[in-house]
């Protein structure tokens, strides 16, 4: 009866404590699943309150012996980031722990339940008068923490006779509630709710004039520093914390592979402790960028572009966002001054609006996704060659868009896009991404280590990107040091001495060591989506990232993935016509030793483990060393409790575990029934000498003689009997009808 009085309250309370704090714990696409995380930890923590046997710490035991083996099975390299995506399930947890506690308090006090019940209520008004659509969850939730306190209430002013616990009464109507509860989340909501104009208009202005305090407090319109977000320059914090909003949603109108890149600041001046963007001047460089690789494949194949770029589409919609960026995938297909219904302009690898951006603002881009990981297209990456004026021009007339808009203001087809401006654009990115770079002294003989047999541009950057895989992914670096005041200074503290930081500081790496090598790099923040084969993803600010892209001449910006686990491979089937058909070709096999990846050191072994079984046996193993141990440590303690009783209470003790054994046997006194005939009713069916503790029980217990060391034997003999007896009648289920009566009585024998 009190487990379920406690449900009453704690259920209601924790699952809406869930949908509240949804947006600050974070949690999967799959909405379901955090409300079974705190379902289960709400069980577990009524489980710890109620049972008074020692087993209840299993359930929490094996959780963690099972959540700690399944992050161990993650690759050393992406551990940190496993951790950071599932994190929620410990904010989860945690925020069920406090919403039992408060359920836990709310039952036991009637005070602080009204008010509970009055806050519930105010917050129900207040989020049907000012939201069009409230959860309806979240409202059958309420209700139902509602009624309840209102019975109790109700029977508190009643006469009761007869029966008359409050809380009984309270579980007995309890089905009743559910059931109108229920009701209230299945029956469909009005189209069309009250119209409560004025209220919303109020919530606008002061919501409004919050936001507005803050940016001008913060003196930016993004995301300000040390909180995971967007933000439009490019600082290192010692330690990042989550504030998780839904930014965008992205919809995918075409195959767009495992993972999106939404650019949305490139940035190529780094003074050794922040980057910042030079380009102020409008262009038209990023569809420079997707003309010029275009042109590369045509000129390779012309036949088959597919075989390199796919066409690709995705939809943007902005959700809690106030911003002048657009953010758009590299390759993206630009016209001149919108995008869509937006008015922007292009300034180096930007898309900046005219006007902020916010809730509602939703344009379609087209891009080309590149088949980065095929054999060949790598391949194709290491001989690229500047574009002949004849392809350019084939290429821009087909591929670069033409949109009425030009005409109605007076835009002149193509602008920007000539071979001349793209000689142009290139000089550019030398000028802008190609400072003079070097090498701390101490770093040399690893990074010619790293390059060493590297024959081609795209051969060393895959080598860096490869060798900055290897270092630490942490959301803690801790901050710069004073003495980092140049970029050769961040490399020499960053690979020698931190060794380990989150994105923005192994985006910034890789950059620098580009450009030590004389090819142009530049780094990107925007947001890093993984889709697969989802069509709608929310994009959150914890999707923020930054990565680094390299200029290979002729074939244009590349971009590159040296975060630890992050790095996703995207290929598809090369397409080739044979006698007069189409037939697919199925994409090479990896070999990491061509491509650039940096080989085991010298008398390192390289070990292959079976995955599949690592995955099974890993958490299986925990849990039961965890089992061990308990089960141990168990034993151990009704050892020690055992050895510190008298002969009489272990004398008392044997009795009673002899009595569970012949309950197992199907064999338990009546009511009323004393022992002496409880014996001679069992003489029937069992030997008189396994019931011989049962005689000398009644003369201690109503002769007043104390038992001593011989009749707690004579009682232990016949625990020994009984038990060969409950062997031969369950079989194999015996050693479980065993074990729960060495737990009952502690160490079984102890003389």
């Amino acid at each position: 009866m009190a487990v379920l009085y406690d449900l009453l309250y704690v259920i209601p309370l924790t699952l809406m404590a869930e949908g509240i704090l949804r947006e600050e714990t974070g949690g999967p696409e799959k909405a379901w699943l955090p409300f079974v995380v705190s379902l289960l930890t709400a069980g577990i923590c009524i489980l710890l309150k109620h049972w008074k046997n020692r087993l209840k710490y299993l359930a929490p035991g094996v959780v963690l012996a099972l959540g700690t083996g399944v992050t161990l099975i993650q690759k050393p390299e992406a551990r940190g980031e496993f951790l950071f995506q599932n994190q929620w399930i410990l904010w989860t947890a945690l925020t069920a722990v406090l919403a039992f506690f408060a359920g836990w308090i709310v039952a036991e006090n009637r005070l602080i339940r009204r008010g509970f019940a009055v806050l519930i209520l105010g917050g129900l008004i207040a989020i049907m008068a000012l939201w069009n659509s409230p959860d309806k969850l979240g409202v059958a939730l309420a209700l139902f923490f509602l009624a309840a306190t209102l019975a109790d209430e109700v029977q508190l002013r009643w006469e009761k006779s007869g029966y008359v616990d409050g809380k009984g009464h309270l579980v007995s109507i309890a089905p009743f509630l559910l059931g109108l509860c229920l009701a209230v989340w299945l029956i469909p909501a009005p189209d069309h709710p009250y119209d409560w104009n004025f209220a919303v208009k109020l919530w606008d202005r002061a919501s409004s004039l919050v936001r507005l305090t803050g940016r001008w407090f913060h003196g930016s319109d993004e995301d300000y520093g040390g909180i995971i977000g967007f933000a439009d320059e490019g600082s290192f914090w010692g330690n990042l914390t989550k504030r998780e909003m839904n930014k965008m949603i992205l919809t995918a109108n075409s195959d767009v592979g495992p993972v999106v890149y939404l650019t949305g600041k490139v940035m190529e001046d780094f003074d050794g402790r922040s980057w910042m963007a030079k380009a102020e001047e409008e262009n038209r460089d990023r569809m420079l960028d997707t003309l010029e690789t275009l042109c590369a494949v045509t000129a390779r194949d012309p036949e088959y572009v597919r075989n390199y770029m796919r066409r690709a589409q995705v939809r943007l919609t902005y959700q809690d966002y106030n911003t002048k960026y657009v953010f758009t995938p590299l390759k993206a297909v630009l016209g001149v001054g919108k995008l869509g219904s937006v008015a922007c302009v292009q300034k180096g690898g930007n898309l900046e609006a005219l006007e902020k951006l916010g809730f509602g603002t939703e344009y379609d881009v087209t891009y080309y996704r590149l088949n980065l990981d095929h054999g060949q297209f790598r391949e194709f990456l290491r001989e690229g060659e500047k574009p002949d004026p004849e392809i350019w021009e084939m290429v821009r007339n087909r591929y670069e868009p033409v949109d009425a808009y030009w005409e109605n203001n007076g835009i002149e087809k193509y602008a920007g896009t000539s071979y001349e401006d793209y000689e142009r654009y290139v000089e550019r990115i030398y000028q802008q991404n190609l400072p003079e770079t070097s090498l701390p002294e101490k770093l040399v003989p690893y990074v010619e280590e790293w390059l060493k047999g590297a024959e081609t541009d795209y051969d060393k950057l895959a080598r860096i990107e490869s060798a900055l895989q290897k270092y630490e992914y942490t959301q803690s670096p801790g901050n710069l040091p004073d003495w980092v005041e140049t970029p050769e200074d961040f490399l020499e503290y960053f690979l020698l001495q931190s060794q380990k930081g989150y994105c923005s500081h192994f985006a910034t790496a890789f950059v620098l060591l580009a450009r030590s090598q004389g090819i142009p790099a530049r780094f990107v923040q925007g947001y890093y989506v993984p889709v697969g084969s989802e069509q709608t993803v929310m994009v959150k600010s914890t999707m923020t990232h930054a990565w680094p892209e390299a200029y290979l001449k002729g074939i244009g910006w590349i971009g590159f993935e040296p975060t630890p686990g992050k790095k996703q491979s995207v290929s598809w089937k090369f397409v080739k016509r044979v006698s007069g058909g189409p037939s697919a070709v199925a994409p090479e096999p990896e070999h990491p030793e061509e491509e650039g990846m940096v080989p085991p050191p010298v008398g390192q072994e390289t070990k292959t483990v079976n995955v599949q079984w690592r995955v099974i046996l890993l958490p299986l193993g925990l849990v039961i060393g965890f089992l061990a141990i308990f089960f141990a440590a168990d034993h151990a303690v009704a050892k020690a409790r055992y050895a510190k009783l008298n002969e009489a209470e272990k004398f008392r003790m044997a009795c009673r575990r002899n009595v569970k054994a012949l309950k197992f046997l199907g064999l338990t006194m009546k009511e009323g029934e004393t022992l002496e005939e409880f014996r001679i009713r069992l003489e029937r069916e069992l030997q008189p000498e396994t019931l011989t503790f049962l005689s000398i029980w009644e003369d201690c217990a109503y002769g007043g003689k104390t038992p001593g060391a011989a009749e707690r034997r004579a009682a232990e003999e016949n625990f020994e009997i009984v038990l060969a007896s409950l062997k031969e009648a369950k079989g194999k289920r015996f050693i479980w009808y065993r074990f729960l009566l060495g737990r009952m009585e502690g160490e079984k024998k102890h003389s």
